[in-house]
């Protein structure tokens, strides 16, 4: 069925030039994850969340106006230029945020970008390095009477620190003596006060960790250690059947703290310590890993790197909070689009609001990051690995996927078709063949995309190859909607079309 159509929508099949810039721009990111690249895509998501923040409070007129800029910030992702790409999301983000046009000095104030060094270091570091610069070039200047107002908070929100200081010695360079901060995963409120206006900038995160040095090293230690026990080829009887993916993990936790403490940075905002504290109990532990990550899952999200033989997937997990130990969860898969990674359903697509649906639903959520080509793991894969770390039920898993996403949920059912009872493709798909599609009877999918989208002229040929071969498929057009916020505008359906899947085969046992 297609329901939401407002008008008749031209095919937006993706062109051959888009495809090539997808895989140039996933390739890039993947051959430059500690460059520069690295931090204009974490400013790039910083203003992407703010402004999806937006958008879902806008009314319906403002949402339509933000097209035009949209499709210029996905086009200029993919050229590879991010910093135009973050322009123009500023721009979507003043049309969803009011009515009414942005002055000439909020247009250059949202502009800046704060960077504060080091970011991930021991507590007794007491000085910031701080950086105001602009994330793309602007025609004017700041005023010379900008000011920067800046708090340093910790996880319950409480001020650690705070410094009032003229723009025009951020601009230069100046350092912050914050004094001793406390060990824990921190974040920085930056506020620009200029011509009577309060503009607030993206936080920055920073991370205070004891000990940091040693215990990166011994961390990467004892991976090494576990990994050569794990593929032994006369491996220890005693080992769990955890030790594979504990080791691995461990070992790329080690490496990003690494590049964390040496001011490379990191793809997103991290609870450094957090995910450092994680890592360490299960190295020391792999026999507890379930106990572990149900303990580490009621504070934050988890990060695993999933491994089988010599390959590996990470993936940013979610467990919902739950009364009973014994009660077999749900699992939701969700495959993010070129250019992205694990954590994008996380932290964007709706500021993470997929994973708040689905934990309130007492779903497990798992974010696999796939590369230019694919995943090394499939969905099964992952489950046998997943089983040791949390109380799952392998007849309820579903599939989501967006974009390049959407074509790795097409990927994953058509290797194993029992490996989901429900799947989801937004913004993207291909057709498939007869026979592949015929495969897929059991499955029920939901298949939408936006009528600004790209990505519209597959959707529609995946709808129809399923329908064809009588899968149960239903198709939605979102008016007025482009390829980035496909994802959010559906949200809502895709949930009540997934809940239904899920309880008929409740009632089907």
């Amino acid at each position: 069925m297609i329901t939401h159509t407002a008008r008749p929508a031209q095919n937006t099949r993706l062109p051959r030039r888009i495809f090539l810039a997808v895989c140039v721009c996933t390739l890039f990111c993947l051959l430059t994850p500690c460059s520069s690249a690295q931090t204009q895509r974490l400013e790039l998501g910083r203003r992407l969340k703010r402004f999806e923040i937006a958008w879902e409070q806008a009314p319906a007129t403002q949402q339509a106006k933000a097209v035009a800029p949209l499709k210029q910030a996905v086009s200029s992702f993919f050229s590879l230029q991010l910093s135009e790409a973050g322009r123009q999301l500023d721009n979507a983000w003043f049309t969803v945020r009011n009515a009414a046009p942005p002055s000439a000095a909020e247009k250059v104030a949202i502009a800046y970008s704060l960077t504060a060094l080091p970011f991930c270091a021991p507590p007794e570091t007491t000085e910031l390095k701080l950086q105001l610069s602009p994330f793309y070039a602007v025609a004017e200047t700041l005023p010379e009477n900008t000011t920067l107002n800046l708090l340093i908070k910790n996880s319950s929100a409480e001020t650690l620190a705070k410094l009032n200081c003229p723009a025009t010695a951020a601009l230069a360079g100046t350092a912050w003596n914050t004094g001793i901060l406390p060990p824990g995963d921190h974040h920085i409120e930056t506020t620009l006060q200029l011509e009577g206006l309060s503009i607030r900038l993206p936080d920055v995160s920073i991370s205070r960790i004891p000990d940091l040095a040693q215990r990166t090293e011994k961390l990467q230690q004892t991976a090494d250690r576990l990994r050569q026990q794990a593929l032994a080829e006369n491996r220890p009887p005693e080992l769990p059947p955890t030790t594979l993916t504990v080791a691995t993990t461990a070992r790329s936790e080690a490496a990003l703290l690494k590049a964390a403490s040496e001011d490379r940075s990191t793809e997103a905002d991290f609870p450094l310590l957090a995910r450092l504290l994680l890592a360490e109990q299960l190295a020391e532990n792999p026999q507890l890993a379930t106990e572990i990550a149900a303990r580490s899952a009621s504070q934050n999200d988890l990060w695993l790197t999933l491994a089988k033989g010599r390959k590996s997937v990470p993936v940013r997990l979610k467990i919902p909070a739950t009364t009973d130990p014994q009660k077999k969860l749900p699992v939701l898969f969700v495959f993010h689009g070129a250019g992205g990674s694990e954590n994008m359903f996380f932290e964007t697509y709706g500021d993470g609001r997929t994973i708040t649906e689905a934990t309130r639903r007492g779903w497990l959520v798992v974010a696999p990051g796939q590369g230019l080509l694919g995943l090394s793991l499939s969905v099964s894969d992952m489950l046998d690995s997943l089983q040791h770390f949390a109380n799952i039920d392998r007849s309820q898993v579903m599939l989501l996927g967006h974009s390049m996403g959407a074509a790795q949920v097409m990927r994953q059912m058509q290797q194993d078709p029992s490996c989901a009872l429900a799947a989801a493709a937004l913004g993207g798909g291909s057709r498939m063949s007869a026979a592949a599609a015929a495969t897929l009877k059991p499955v029920k999918w939901y298949v939408a995309a936006g009528t600004e989208d790209f990505g519209r002229g597959g959707a529609t040929q995946l709808h129809r190859s399923l329908t064809t071969a009588g899968v149960t498929s239903e198709y939605h057009d979102f008016p007025d909607v482009e390829h980035l916020v496909i994802v959010q505008a559906a949200l809502s359906d895709v949930f009540r079309f997934l809940e239904q899947a899920l309880s008929a085969s409740t009632n089907q046992r």
